[in-house]
C-alpha cells in the first residue's frame, strides 16, 4: 500500500489569483494549509485588469482543474479536496495507518458558497443577501475542468463572471466547504464599483439577451422566494427591507448609466 501511495498523484489543481498589488499571506497560508495537497498556485499581478490576468492565469496553467480566487478571498482546509471529489475523482489521503478513497458523481463545475468577513452592518447585511444567491444565475462557479475552459471576456468589467459562467457546460454542483471574502469595502465604495460594472451591461446584454437574470422580477424578488428561501425573508423582515433598498439603489444606478450610455 505503501508503494501504491507513493506512485499515485491526485490530480493537479491550478488556483489562479489575478492580483494589483494586495498583501496575500493570509490567501496563500491557506492554501497552504489546504488538506488537499496537489495544487499549483498561480498569482498574476501585472498591472491589467481582473479579466486579463485571469485570462493569463488559465494559459499558464497545469492543472486538471482550475479553481479562481480574487486576492482578498481565502479557502476553507478541505474545500479544494471537495471540489475535486465532486468532480469524481478518486482522492487518496496516505495518511499514517489509513488510506481513504472517496467516489462521487461527476461535476463538471462547482459553485462555492461565499461567506462575507468585512466587519460592519452594511456588511452584515451583504452577506445575508450572498447566502440567497449560493448556486443561482447570480452566482458564478469557481472551480472547473481545465480542458476547454473559456476566456473571459475582455471588454466586460465586472459583469464578464457571469458572462463567463454562461460558457461553462456540463453538470452543477454546490460544495459545503465555504470561502471567506475579505474586501473591507464600505458602502459608498460598495456602490461606486457597482457604478463601474454597469458601464458593461450593455455588453453583457448583448451577449446573453435571453438570460434570466435580466428580468428584473426575478432578479429582485424571485431569487429570495425559490425552494423555500422565502421563510429567511420571513423571519428577518428587516433585513429583508434593507437588501430590497440596496437592489432598488442598483437598479437606479444601472437605468442612470443606460440612459447615459444612449
Amino acid at each position: 500500500m505503501e508503494n501504491f501511495c507513493r506512485k499515485y498523484k491526485n490530480p493537479l489543481v491550478s488556483v489562479i489569483i489575478p492580483r494589483h498589488g494586495e498583501d496575500l499571506t493570509q490567501v496563500l497560508e491557506a492554501i497552504n494549509n489546504s488538506s488537499y495537497k496537489e495544487i499549483e498556485t498561480i498569482v498574476v499581478d501585472e498591472g491589467l485588469e481582473r479579466s486579463q490576468q485571469r485570462n493569463i492565469g488559465i494559459k499558464r496553467a497545469h492543472g486538471n482543474y482550475l479553481c479562481f480566487l480574487d486576492s482578498d478571498q481565502v479557502i476553507s482546509p478541505n474545500l479544494i479536496e471537495e471540489c475535486v471529489r465532486l468532480c469524481g475523482e478518486t482522492v487518496i489521503n496516505c495518511l499514517p495507518g489509513s488510506v481513504n478513497y472517496y467516489f462521487t458523481n461527476p461535476a463538471d463545475a462547482i459553485y462555492i458558497p461565499e461567506i462575507i468577513k468585512t466587519k460592519g452592518l452594511f456588511a452584515y447585511i451583504r452577506n445575508w443577501e450572498r447566502q440567497f444567491y449560493t448556486g443561482t444565475l447570480v452566482d458564478v462557479v469557481r472551480f472547473v475542468r481545465a480542458k476547454n475552459c473559456p476566456l473571459f471576456d475582455l471588454e466586460q468589467k465586472g459583469t464578464e463572471d457571469s458572462s463567463w459562467d454562461r460558457q461553462i457546460k456540463g453538470l452543477r454542483l454546490i460544495s459545503k466547504n465555504p470561502l471567506f471574502h475579505y474586501d473591507n469595502v464600505g458602502m459608498f465604495e460598495w456602490f461606486s464599483k457597482k457604478a463601474y460594472y454597469a458601464k458593461s451591461m450593455n455588453r453583457f446584454i448583448e451577449r446573453n439577451p435571453n438570460d434570466k437574470i435580466l428580468d428584473w422580477r426575478w432578479r429582485c424578488i424571485g431569487v429570495f422566494l425559490e425552494q423555500g428561501k422565502y421563510k429567511r425573508f420571513l423571519i428577518r423582515p428587516d433585513l429583508a427591507i434593507a437588501v430590497m433598498f440596496i437592489l432598488l439603489v442598483r437598479g437606479i444606478i444601472y437605468l442612470r448609466r443606460k440612459v447615459d450610455n444612449g
